[in-house]
């Protein structure tokens, strides 16, 4: 067998390399007859197709470069844009939530704009005239509830100069960057064009570029109508908008091609360039909107294509005369706005550089003729030389090759084969130098490779199991937690939509009459989500055991998960502290779900709580403490949303209202409140049904039982609360 590969393999490599030689030393000799011929006919010839080519290719790239300029210019300006109109939506669906859910809120007190009031964050007031605020005043306190967002937006985009929303009674709230003195009841907020828009559009619009009354310049609003939905009905109650000084003339000035070409701004539904370096003449019409140039009936009917084209919202590049110039017109329409940019360049500025490059091309193929002819020579030359030697070589390459092929492809095909019968302790020796010797190392590397990754998987369950142990073990899990204790009962479940998760809950006494309660959900899942979670948990129990208040609690564990943060990881948080022999509940909400309440024998309903911003996301962010009494026999339920947001094989959500249909559906049970989670757990599987569990499920029950006192037991320290007669 070994004797058939080396005659085969040196047949192969014989005839193969003297046919090549051959045929090479053929073919240079008739190249190189023709070589110089060739090269001096065609010379002049492809000086000149090269310099048409390369101004081809020059007009090509700058077409290109219009194009993708024009594209990224577009985006950029729909970047500002979106922002903006994004946040005016949140601050409309917030309007929206305020009035719907109104019984959550508590009022805010607002007051007009005060003799010398000036700056960013300033809430102020402005009412139509004619409009008495006693009349207005408990709609005003409930609208100012989205104060908060107004500030922050204000504040943190720079794009923005003013946030407000108008309402149908005739109130105007804002937070205006340039408002400045007493202004009270001059505003008719319902006949300004941005509310009167967005009220017909029934929905977000864009004004109007027009001359900022502050005097900053340009400036455009953005506006969204919002309404209160009660019993199936939409009710409009007014409009939220954001306005902005348009930092779009920074693109706009600042985009330039070559030496002339500029950028400009078409209004696609009038027809005119509102922007352009080449208009310094800005004139407004009645209501203040710039009036800009109308290409759209334009005397140049080039000129007239290009705008219809931009005002069909198409993209590309166009060719045309404008100011008696050629030149090539790059456009693309804005997603956010009915707008569209243009980027003009004249072509003389494209063909100049190309007759350069034509005569540069002509000059150095002359030269280039003279160095060819020395260089046919010397390559000839060198070509017979190589050709003699490698006749030389090629015999002793073919003969060691042969034999150094056949003995490593033995070895490899016994090897393959032992391997293959599952003796996955044999390792194959080939030591070529080659890549045989590659293959070989390669072969026994996958064989070690395979061991490995079965070892790894095998340590990682393992550890994945005890990761889980851990992770149970700190959550309490003994119940009753505090057996002697009788003034109330608590109980609470986690269950990971993977080994590890995310959510957790606690409870514990800060002192003798003080029952802390929390839970909490880490945004993401698995190992990641579990980690943040152990750190989350450590730093509430640590700040809550110094008996802080709530809000200082949840300010000082914000500013510490914020530090480091760089995986952007954060976590929503409710947690109460319960005075056990008076009832007082006083909690914080950390952007968690609002937890279900039940009061005596009605039925559970929602905790009216104040959703503060979550935690991690934002240092030195404020938060608000609420309270209320939790009576005999009243009872608290908390929850992640893994309970509202689980879902069945159709994408459906168990929701809200299923969580309130199960808990007042167990309001005739008896004393065993772990039965309301467990009905809860029964109810979500069976809505669930074989769709995968989405996300960590979490629920902790408090309920403050009847005739029961604080009584001390033992000495200094601990309390019990035990049942007295």
């Amino acid at each position: 067998m070994t004797g058939k590969i080396k005659i085969k393999v040196l047949k192969v490599l014989l005839s193969t390399s003297l046919s090549a030689l051959f045929l090479l030393t053929i073919t240079n000799l008739m190249g190189i007859v023709t070589m110089r011929q060739a090269v001096l006919v065609h010379s002049d010839q492809l000086g000149k197709t090269a310099a048409e080519h390369s101004q081809t290719a020059l007009e090509a790239q700058v077409q290109q470069q219009l194009v993708s300029l024009v594209e990224d210019k577009a985006a950029l300006t729909d970047e500002k844009l979106l922002v903006i109109q994004n946040q005016t939506k949140m601050v409309a669906e917030i309007a929206s939530h305020i009035y719907t859910y109104k019984d959550q809120y508590r009022p805010q007190v607002i007051d007009y704009l005060q003799p010398g009031q000036v700056g960013t964050t300033i809430l102020h007031l402005r009412t139509a005239p004619g409009v008495s605020f006693n009349d207005i005043r408990n709609e005003v306190y409930l609208a100012a509830n989205v104060g908060d967002m107004l500030r922050q937006i204000t504040v943190v985009d720079s794009e923005i100069t003013a946030s407000y929303i108008g309402g149908e009674a005739g109130y105007f709230i804002t937070v205006d960057k340039g408002a400045s003195g007493p202004q009270r009841t001059d505003y008719e907020v319902t006949s300004r064009s941005w509310y009167t828009a967005a009220k017909e559009k029934d929905g977000l619009i864009w004004t109007d570029i027009f001359a900022d009354s502050s005097g900053r310049g340009a400036s455009i609003s953005c506006a969204m109508p919002f309404y209160e939905f009660s019993n199936g009905n939409k009710i409009f109650k007014g409009v939220a908008g954001s306005g902005t000084s348009l930092n779009v003339h920074q693109i706009i000035d600042s985009t330039k091609i070559g030496e002339t070409g500029y950028a400009f701004l078409l209004n696609n539904e009038k027809g005119q360039v509102i922007m352009s370096p080449k208009i310094t003449d800005i004139r407004t019409d009645e209501n203040g909107a710039i009036v800009g140039e109308d290409y759209l009936h334009s005397n140049n009917p080039e000129l007239r294509e290009l705008v219809q084209r931009m005002i069909n919202r198409e993209k590309g590049l166009m060719a045309l005369e404008m100011d008696g110039a050629a030149v090539y017109a790059a456009y693309h329409p804005l997603s956010a706005i009915n707008w569209t940019l243009g980027v003009v360049v004249p072509i003389e500025e494209v063909t100049a550089r190309a007759r350069l490059i034509e005569q540069h091309i002509i000059q150095l193929t002359k030269v280039k003729q003279a160095e060819i002819d020395l260089w046919i020579l010397v390559i000839t030359l060198i070509m017979g030389v190589v050709i003699l030697f490698a006749v030389c070589i090629t015999f002793f390459l073919a003969l060691r090759l042969s034999n150094s092929l056949t003995a490593p492809i033995i070895s490899l095909s016994e090897g393959a084969r032992t391997v293959s019968a599952g003796h996955l302790d044999h390792r194959l020796e080939v030591k070529t130098g080659d890549e045989l010797e590659t293959l070989s190392d390669t072969f026994n590397q996958m064989i070690d490779n395979i061991l490995y990754i079965t070892a790894e998987k095998e340590r990682i369950s393992v550890e994945l199991n005890v990761a889980t142990k851990i992770q149970a073990s700190m959550l309490p899990s003994i119940f009753p937690p505090f057996p002697e204790c009788k003034a109330f009962d608590i109980y609470a479940e986690m269950h990971p939509a993977k080994e590890v998760g995310g959510d957790f809950y606690d409870f514990f006494l800060v002192n003798e009459d003080k029952l802390a309660v929390i839970i909490a959900d880490v945004s993401g899942k698995g190992v990641p989500a579990a980690l943040f979670m152990v750190i989350a948990k450590t730093l509430i129990k640590n700040q809550a055991q110094m008996d802080k208040p709530l809000n200082e609690v949840f300010y000082a564990v914000n500013n510490q998960l914020c530090e480091n943060n760089d995986t952007n990881m954060f976590v929503t948080a409710f947690m109460g502290l319960l005075e056990i022999n008076t009832g007082t509940f006083t909690y914080v909400n950390a952007g968690h779900n609002p937890p279900v309440i039940k009061h005596g024998d009605q039925g559970f309903t929602w905790l009216t709580t104040k959703p503060g911003i979550i935690l991690g996301a934002m240092e030195n962010m404020r938060f608000k403490t609420m309270e209320t009494t939790l009576s005999e026999e009243d009872m608290l339920f908390l929850y992640t949303d893994g309970v509202n947001e689980a879902m069945n094989p159709q994408d459906q959500l168990f929701g809200s209202e299923r969580i309130l249909e199960v808990l007042n559906a167990g309001t005739a049970k008896d004393s065993r409140i772990e039965d309301y989670i467990r009905d809860m757990l029964h109810e979500i599987e069976a809505f669930a049904g074989n769709a995968e569990q989405a996300d960590d499920i979490t629920m902790l029950i408090l309920r403050r039982n009847a005739s029961k006192k604080m009584t001390p037991k033992g000495g200094k320290g601990l309390y019990r609360y035990l049942e007295t007669s």
